[in-house]
Order: C-alpha cells, then structure tokens, then sequence
C-alpha cells in the first residue's frame, strides 16, 4: 500500500478524498498504485479502455483527440495536484475519449474506478464534494467557449494574453507561458504557423517582448486599442503585489478567470 507521506497529504486535500474515512483511503490505497511517466510518454490513447483514473503527483501532462484525418487538438493541461478521467466512471463511459501523453516526466497516481465508487455508495459526503467541483469545472469550460467564440485568431490570443496579464508597471503587464507555444496554439484553436505570426507582428510593432516563455507587453493600451475585445473583460488585470490575484497556470483552462 501506498505510505509516502507526500502523498498522503495530496489525498487528504483533494475534493476526490478529503471526505473519505481513514479506513475507506487506505482500502482505495490498497488498489491504487504509483506509476512515472517520462516526458513525452503515452499514459493511454483515445478509445482505450477506461479503467482508472488518475492524480499527478509531480509534473504536466495533456489531453488531446485526433481526428479522422490526423490532426491533434488539445482538450486540457493537467497539472500537478490535479486528477483526471475520473468523470469517466460516473457516466459509466466505457473508453477513453482522449489520450493522455505526458509533458513533462510525471509521477502518477493510478486508481481503480471500480474500488472507488464502491466507496462512494456509502458516503454521501464524498459524492457532494465531487459535485461542488464538477459544477466548477462546468464554468471553466463555460468560459473557455466563450473564449474560442471570439471571432479571429487575433482577438482570441489577445483575450488570452489579457486574462492571463500581470500588471508589472504602469500601462505593462507580463504573461509567463508554462507550456509549448505550439500546444498553446492548439488550445486557441489557431493554427501554430498562425500564432507564430502574430505573435512576431506584435514584437515587429513593438507592442511586446517575447523571450524564454515570457511575453512582456510594453504598451497595454496601445495593443488592446482597436481589439474587439469583451467590455467586461477590458478591466484591468491582476496586479503583482500582496493580497493581488495571480495568474493560474496557462493550460489549465483558456479563460482562466473572469476580470473584474
């Protein structure tokens, strides 16, 4: 059975186990074993058998579909003290609907879906736990459509940028990438030929700075002049300081936040 005392603390703050009994952990523990991943590695592909769900432990992996023709779209970013594919289980969805390839070298937590919910059969406060983040969950995405229902590649990575900003200066923020330029542009929806051009139009212009996954924008207002950018989400942006919002990690979800 799993006893690293890291562990135990990931567990015992998570939504999926912080309301199970002692007794009901150490019997889900009995089943559940801790796996690594290397970077790039597949945990499973689209259609396989699902199985089990799992909890990152250390590192990053994505959620992504491939089509009929080929082409890869990320879903999500998966970050650690995070788990994934456990929705799975309440639907009683049989496979798989995305694979799963690690982004950086990860330590897993791998949990019988099964043992899981025999658990939760008998502990209602478990269940309403699992809800309350499900309904989170939901608004995430919920913005996330709104996000991809700006109009052009432009305004949707100028949104991004925008509710990922950290005023660094009067009229400058500062957005910090954590994961692939690449993979970013897959979760805009735009092309990565796409999003390296205007990303490169915006240096060009001196609108910003890009360098080792920071984009430094110089002039906040003279990038969002003619934008067709979301009244409500023209407010200002977090700023750095005590007591000031931070930006979460980038892939997590694509709006991140709703600006105020």
């Amino acid at each position: 059975m799993i006893k690293d005392s890291q562990i135990s603390d990931l567990l015992h703050s998570h939504h999926l186990f912080s309301s199970l009994a002692e007794s009901e952990l150490e019997q889900l523990l009995r089943c559940a074993s801790v796996m690594g991943l290397p970077a790039h590695e597949i945990l499973f592909h689209q259609g396989d058998d699902a199985e089990r769900f799992y909890l990152i432990v250390k590192g990053h992996l994505r959620l992504y579909r491939t089509s009929v023709q080929g082409q890869e779209k990320v879903i999500e970013v998966v970050r650690e003290g995070s788990s994934f594919a456990e929705a799975l289980m309440f639907n009683q969805q049989a496979n798989y609907p995305v694979s799963a390839q690690a982004v950086s070298d990860c330590k897993l937590i791998s949990f019988d879906s099964h043992a899981y919910l025999h658990l939760l059969r008998n502990n209602p406060n478990a269940c309403i736990a699992i809800m309350a983040n499900m309904s989170h969950r939901l608004r995430k995405h919920v913005n996330e459509v709104e996000l991809l229902s700006v109009q052009n590649a432009q305004n949707r990575l100028l949104l991004f940028l925008l509710r990922n900003m950290q005023t660094i200066a009067p009229n400058q923020g500062l957005v910090t990438l954590d994961i692939p330029k690449r993979m970013l542009a897959s979760r805009l929806s735009i092309q990565p030929e796409t999003f390296s051009r205007l990303i490169k139009k915006m240096v060009t212009e001196g609108l910003i700075l890009e360098s080792h996954g920071e984009i430094h924008i110089r002039d906040v207002s003279q990038l969002y002049a003619d934008a067709n950018i979301p009244m409500e989400d023209m407010a200002a942006p977090s700023t750095s300081g005590s007591g000031a919002d931070k930006p979460r990690p980038l892939g997590q979800s694509i709006a991140i936040r709703q600006l105020k």
